[in-house]
Formats: structure tokens, C-alpha cells, sequence
């Protein structure tokens, strides 16, 4: 893994994210390593891949320096700027900065800032309406933006601008056919809010061509942007996000999922070769492993229309011959939650988990799936304030912003699973964390946590974990394509091999703080000590399972950020005041 996406690995946020990050000891009562109290309430902040603050306030948009609080860059021109409009893009220096003022605009500016001097690297204000989605091809040094005549609506026609990633040329202008449907965020009110593309997967990218899943497929030329050829069939799946997998391109064929189907679509031409049967529910996710594919049915899903994550049955898998398109196991035995598919490589063996199992699947099955195994989900530690970790350290923490405003609910529902480098395979959900053996078959730690005391902690938590899942199985292309020695190797501009330097001067100076951190990750839950009881977060080592270091906020509702590899903990106590702890 190159050292710019190592570095972006350990960006956290807030709730639930796993990190890189030494065992950080934390003395009790530590003051603020520094307090920032701007002229202008604060509206949003977030932590960038260098591990600095960017701030948004009705005034500016502005950069602190993580270590010392002190403003790096002001733009006083981005005034009013909303967090959904600040895209960062991975592994290069570039943030962009959609200006959408009004709820009606007609048309977005659009700024590429330098994030380590808050310069602008380039600008256009060729984007018609308000963005609702951005998609970048680095292979072609180019930034795809989605855009549609109001953020305000629910549904409608989109425009598709394509630009030169490095420099903001424009390179072509193309118009989406058909409505499409368009999601409400997870902090939108009953009345109110922005919708966007956020519950429908991304663009999908080959060597030409670009191909959309918004109502249908649709596939687009990456010179010209000219439509190429459409399949319309409805794609909604409620009022629920991600409910249908990403497009796969599979030699002459892509494979596309939509509202428990799956098809088969002719590469070149459009023609569908076959759609198959409907197997009764959302398949979210879809991976194709010689000449199967796999489905996974149902799952945990943010349902906008209802402002809470939803499960939606039937729980399961099933295996489709990707030629003919019939079906060769059918699987619906989990129970009330389901994880993502994970491959053990060289067992053939599917491991997911529902709410209190963790089951192992044969891929050589016919007919029927054949269960290899089936692991209760048990815990053998307990958290938070349930149990004792590290000695507590209290932090006056505050704000609302990051909460939400759904009332508690304890029930565990597993998320995720991932495959670890040391190849155990970590079951992760909303009040628990376990690490499975697939050679041996054995639990090799777990743990299990206390829900918190506030409202809408759900919500929170369960929003960066089906972010996680969504990705899990989808390849990142900055992974391939965001070495500064790439840029240099495609002769982009001058001023952006300028920016790239010193992005990588910063890249280097970071990672080198951090690599030979292990690996913890960060729960929220109640935890208390000898006197009080409150909502904290507990650091959880990946390779015992125990938790080694916890801070507890005195206040019900803390809007946190975490970063780890510098041993920070960075607070909104309210609008007009920002701090950061030290967690040493």
C-alpha cells in the first residue's frame, strides 16, 4: 500500500472507526492541549488526511494547525460553505469547494483549494444546478460531477460535467435521460434537508467508458462524454440506501443488481443476455468469482423515509451461474441481521453473521447451501460499563451536531466482516466486536460494549459502519492511481506538480509519525469509573480484543474527532469554542 493511502487509512472520525495509533496512555483531568474560539460560530469541522482541521463558520472557510490551534489559511470568500459541499480528494492536494448558496441555485462554482495553503489550484463555474454527486477517474486525470437543477428535490434529470482533475479544464457536458431518485442525508429533518446520489452506488469506470446505475444502466463515452447505449428498468428499492451492488465488469459483460434481480448486460452493445429470477430482496452486494456470482440478500440499510436504519429480509445468499444466469444455491438461513460476504482465500468458504451468529458457507454447493459451520456470536469481554479498561480520563466535551435525535435502541445488529492482515476475520456491529480463526474455527477474541446514554447513538454508530460495508468489496481506485510519481509520469500541469510536492512533503512527515503504530479501534458506549457513570469512548486493541484506554465526556452529547496516529482528540463544546486533548 502506497504511503498516501496508508496515510489516508488513518484518518478517523467520529463513533465507531478503526484506526492505526499507538497504545496511548491518558492521565485523568488533562487540560486542553489547545483551545480555538472563532469570531463566527462554528457550523461544521472535520479532520483532513494531513491530520488538520478544516473549519466552516457563516464567515470563512479556514484551516487550524492540529498542534498548536493556530489558522494555517482563511478564505473569506467561502463564507457559508456546508459540510456536504467540501469533497476531499483522496491521495492528491486538492479540496473542493462547491458553492450551492440558495436552496434554489441554478448553478454551482466550484473551487479547487491546495489543502496545505488554502489557495486555489483552479475554478469553474461551468457546473449547471447543484451537485449531488462527484466520481474521479485518476487514470484519466479527470473528476465527474453529477448535478441537478435543485438539491431540494426528490427526484429529476441529471447533467453530467466532466473536467480535467489537475487543472479544471472543461472536457464535456452530457444529460442524463431519465429522473432518477435522489436521497435524503442521515442528518435531514422530517421537513427539510438536501438530497443527493448517496444511497445509489458510484460510477463505474473501464478504459473507455463510464456506466451509471441511476434508473437503469447507462453507458457513456469518456472521450466525448456521447451516450453509448441505456437499459431503463427501476432500480428503487424504497426508501433505502445502497439497497442494490455495485456494477461489475467482467470481460464482455457488465453484471447489475437491482431490486432482487440480477442481469447480465452485453458490454458493447446493451443487450441484456438474461435477468434473472427475483429472489425476494435487496441484493446490496455482488461479487463475481469465476464463473459464479455471488448475491448477498438483505442486511442492514438506512431507510430515509423513516430517519432509521432498517433490516430488510430475506437474510442470505445465493449463487448465479454468470453465464446462463440460473441459479445454483440458494442460502436465507440467517436470522434478523446480516454482515457483508467475506472470501477466505483458498477454503472455499463465505463467512458472514447475523445477529447472533457468526456461519461459514461451502461455494461448492448445489441446490441447497451447505453450512460448513455455525459459531455463536459469545463475548468474552465487557466493556465500557459493563467492565473496566484503561484508567478513565474526563474530558469536558459538549455539542450537539453529531448526535442525532432518534431514541436509543440496544438491539446488536452485525455490520460488517473484514479479513485482517493476520487473517483472522473481525465481525464488527453496534455493541460488539469479534475476531474469528477461519483455519482453526476457533473465536480468538471478543468483545462486547455498553450502549450509550443519549439520544440517537445509533443512527451515529450504524452510518460509518454500512458506509464501511458499502465499500468492502469495491476496489479503491486511488489505491492505483494516486502516487505523486503518476502525476508526474502523466506531465500534468506545472502547478499541480507544485501542489503534489508539497502535499507529499506533508504525506511523508505524517506517515512517518505513524507507521509503527499497531491497530485499535474506537467504540462509543457508557463507561464509568470509581464516581460517575457517562457516555466516553473506549480504544479496543485488534489483537487481544481488551480495551486499553478510555475517555469519558461530562457531557450527554460530545462531537468528537479522533486521530489517533498523532494521539489526539479534537472537541466541539459548542459553537464557539473548539479544543484539542492530547491522549498520551
Amino acid at each position: 500500500m502506497n504511503r498516501i493511502v496508508r496515510l489516508v487509512s488513518i484518518v478517523t472520525l467520529v463513533a465507531f472507526i478503526a484506526v492505526s495509533g499507538r497504545m496511548w496512555r491518558v492521565a485523568a483531568d488533562t487540560p486542553a492541549l489547545w483551545t480555538h474560539k472563532p469570531t463566527q460560530d462554528i457550523q461544521w469541522y472535520t479532520v483532513t488526511g494531513l491530520g488538520t482541521l478544516l473549519v466552516g463558520t457563516k464567515a470563512a472557510l479556514y484551516q487550524l494547525d492540529p498542534e498548536t490551534g493556530r489558522e494555517v489559511w482563511r478564505r473569506d470568500d467561502l463564507s457559508g460553505i456546508e459540510a456536504e459541499e467540501v469533497r476531499e480528494v483522496t491521495g492528491t492536494p486538492l479540496v473542493l469547494v462547491a458553492d450551492n448558496s440558495g436552496r434554489f441555485q441554478q448553478k454551482t462554482k466550484l473551487f479547487a483549494l491546495d489543502v496545505v495553503t488554502g489557495k486555489t489550484a483552479w475554478e469553474t463555474d461551468r457546473l449547471p444546478g447543484a451537485t449531488v454527486a462527484f466520481a474521479p477517474n485518476y487514470e484519466k486525470d479527470m473528476a465527474l460531477f453529477l448535478t441537478a437543477a435543485s438539491n431540494a428535490m426528490t427526484k429529476d434529470k441529471l447533467d453530467v460535467t466532466a473536467l480535467r482533475l489537475t487543472s479544471g479544464e472543461f472536457l464535456w457536458h452530457a444529460e442524463y435521460q431519465e429522473k432518477v431518485e435522489l436521497y435524503a442525508g442521515e442528518r435531514n429533518g422530517k421537513q427539510t434537508g438536501k438530497y443527493d446520489l448517496s444511497g445509489a452506488q458510484p460510477p463505474l469506470f473501464d478504459e473507455d467508458s463510464v456506466y451509471f446505475t441511476y434508473a437503469g444502466l447507462h453507458r457513456f463515452s469518456l472521450a466525448d462524454g456521447k451516450p453509448l447505449w441505456k437499459v431503463v428498468y427501476d432500480v428503487t428499492e424504497g426508501k433505502i440506501k445502497r439497497g442494490n451492488a455495485q456494477a461489475v465488469v467482467d470481460g464482455d459483460v457488465i453484471y447489475t443488481s437491482a431490486k432482487g434481480q440480477l442481469r447480465a448486460i452485453d458490454r458493447a452493445s446493451g443487450a441484456v443476455r438474461w435477468t434473472s429470477k427475483d429472489f425476494g430482496g435487496a441484493i446490496a452486494e455482488m461479487q463475481v468469482k469465476g464463473d459464479v456470482i455471488y448475491g448477498r440478500l438483505g442486511g442492514t440499510f438506512y431507510d430515509f423515509g423513516r430517519r432509521e436504519f432498517a433490516q430488510r429480509k430475506p437474510h442470505g445468499v445465493v449463487a448465479v451461474d454468470k453465464k446462463s444466469g440460473s441459479q445454483i444455491w440458494f442460502y436465507d438461513g440467517a436470522k434478523n441481521s446480516l454482515t457483508n460476504m467475506a472470501f477466505v482465500p483458498g477454503q472455499n468458504l463465505i463467512l458472514l453473521a447475523d445477529e447472533k451468529t457468526l456461519i461459514g458457507l461451502d461455494t461448492q454447493s448445489t441446490g441447497k447451501a451447505k453450512e460448513v459451520f455455525r459459531q455463536k456470536l459469545e463475548f468474552k469481554y465487557k466493556l465500557g460499563a459493563m467492565g473496566t479498561a484503561a484508567k478513565v480520563a474526563k474530558f469536558g466535551f459538549g455539542g450537539l451536531s453529531a448526535i442525532g435525535s432518534k431514541g436509543a435502541d440496544t438491539t446488536d445488529e452485525p455490520v460488517t466482516i473484514t479479513l485482517e492482515e493476520n487473517g483472522t476475520a473481525v465481525v464488527r456491529g453496534a455493541q460488539h466486536l469479534l475476531a474469528f480463526d477461519p483455519k482453526s474455527r476457533q473465536i480468538v477474541w471478543s468483545s462486547q460494549y455498553a450502549a450509550p446514554g443519549m439520544s440517537g447513538w445509533k443512527v451515529f454508530v450504524l452510518t460509518a459502519l454500512t458506509v464501511a460495508a458499502a465499500t468492502l468489496s469495491q476496489a479503491n481506485e486511488s489505491n492505483a492511481y494516486s502516487r505523486g510519481d503518476y502525476w508526474q509520469a502523466r506531465r500534468a500541469n506545472d502547478q499541480f506538480i507544485s501542489l503534489m510536492s508539497s502535499y507529499e512533503r506533508e504525506v511523508t512527515r505524517r506517515y512517518t509519525a505513524t507507521k509503527q503504530s499497531g491497530a485499535y479501534t474506537y467504540v462509543l458506549t457508557d463507561i464509568k469509573d470509581d464516581k460517575d457513570k457517562g457516555v466516553g469512548i473506549i480504544g479496543v486493541n485488534m489483537l487481544t480484543g481488551q480495551g486499553e484506554r478510555q475517555i469519558m465526556f461530562k457531557d450527554k452529547d460530545p462531537d468528537y474527532r479522533v486521530d489517533d496516529g498523532a494521539g489526539r482528540v479534537f472537541n466541539l463544546r459548542n459553537p464557539k469554542e473548539l479544543s484539542a486533548f492530547a491522549i498520551r
